[in-house]
């Protein structure tokens, strides 16, 4: 991570958290479907939940390609992302954000049309400094009107 003038930028890596986390939840998801369901839907709802922690860890891991592995955040709300498959995206910091001591969440507007693309950075994603740093950045930034 660099931090240079107003802007902040951070490089992600995957994280045994978030990971982790995800398999514990999905577990206790199966468990609740193999209690409660009998028959053809047992199984298919233990599939669906198969297929949502493999979409999952593959994000929390960083592997699916649309996932953003490098962010660039300005104090103007102005920030621009890579994604791992090498493309590069501009856009906005948007409203929603979540930040807590293990967690924080970005959701970035890209700029033109496009979906709003939400960002999980787990603790261990960054160094603990560079976790900090993001965590103080997000909460005390004043955030800037969007272009009209």
């Amino acid at each position: 991570m660099t931090l240079a003038g107003s802007v902040l930028h951070l490089d992600l890596k995957r994280s045994r958290l978030l990971a982790g986390a995800l398999i514990l939840v999905h577990g206790l998801a199966l468990v609740a479907a193999w209690v409660s369901l009998s028959g053809w839907a047992r199984y298919l709802a233990g599939f669906a939940v198969l297929v949502s922690l493999a979409g999952a860890l593959a994000q929390a891991q960083l592997r699916a390609a649309h996932q953003a592995v490098s962010l660039e955040l300005h104090e103007d709300g102005r920030a621009s992302w890579r994604n791992r498959d090498g493309s590069r995206h501009e856009g906005r910091l948007g409203a929603g954000q979540f930040v807590s001591a293990a967690l924080a969440v970005l959701e970035l507007e890209p700029a033109g049309q496009g979906r709003r693309k939400r960002v999980v950075v787990a603790a261990d994603s960054l160094s603990s400094q560079d976790f900090r740093r993001l965590r103080t950045w997000l909460r005390w930034r004043i955030p800037q009107p969007g272009p009209e």
